[in-house]
């Protein structure tokens, strides 16, 4: 019984649960009739004499304990509090009797003045939180899409890219050999002369590591993130 929440307080409070039934605490019933019989023994009389069924005209539950014993609570439907009130035979108890009925009836008012909503205002608001679910799911995957993208920025090349790579950096060093002016010559054992490519290689391969290096910021090609890979394909 703890989702309850009080609706009225004037004389002995009145709560209301989920179902908007009206309820009463049967010790803050008690302690306004000023009963002097105590409240266990008060209260099962009564249940007993009026035949009382619990689950439907009040239910009982053990309240918390601070350490001690804990007590048997009971909440009363407003109509047993009303019954109880008035067989108290006396001014508290026909006071407090009007009282609940008042509170009924406020209620009733209440209930009667809620205005359902028509066709077009339902689908206005089911129109509406389509739309905020709608811009809600757009708002995760922009996240998302974001997140994704840091995560694509921090990623290196896989095994297979840098195998690509390193084949591209091979045809452009074969490319520029077979083309270049070369400074280094020797001579083979026909006397020809012929440029020494061992060295001519090694020294395109070291420019192009080095451009490569220089232009993606990188320690070794093998650090080139995977979102510049197509654009380190074209650079060599």
């Amino acid at each position: 019984m703890s989702n309850l929440r009080v609706i009225a307080s004037e004389l002995v409070p009145v709560y209301a649960d989920e179902q908007g039934n009206n309820l009463v605490n049967a010790r803050e019933l008690h302690e306004f009739l000023q009963v002097e019989t105590r409240f266990n023994d008060w209260i099962e009389r009564r249940i007993e004499k009026y035949g009382f069924v619990d689950g439907e005209d009040f239910h009982s539950f053990l309240s918390k304990s601070n350490g001690g014993r804990p007590s048997v609570e009971y909440i009363l439907a407003i109509d047993t509090a009303k019954e109880i009130s008035m067989v108290e035979n006396n001014e508290r108890g026909r006071q407090v009797r009007k009282y609940f009925i008042e509170m009924e009836r406020r209620a009733k008012e209440v209930r009667n003045n809620v205005i359902p909503l028509d066709e077009r205002q339902v689908r206005m608001e089911l129109l509406k939180s389509a739309l905020e679910h709608e811009e809600r799911l757009e708002s995760v995957e922009q996240r998302l899409t974001e997140v994704t993208r840091k995560v694509e920025e921090q990623i290196t090349l896989q095994h297979h890219e840098q195998y690509a790579l390193q084949k591209a950096i091979n045809r452009r060093v074969l490319d520029l050999a077979g083309r270049a002016e070369f400074q280094q010559l020797g001579f083979d054992e026909q006397n020809y002369i012929t440029p020494d490519l061992r060295k001519v290689k090694r020294k395109l391969y070291s420019q192009i590591h080095r451009s490569i290096k220089d232009c993606f910021a990188v320690a070794s090609y093998r650090d080139i993130r995977r979102c510049d890979f197509e654009e380190a394909m074209k650079y060599v």
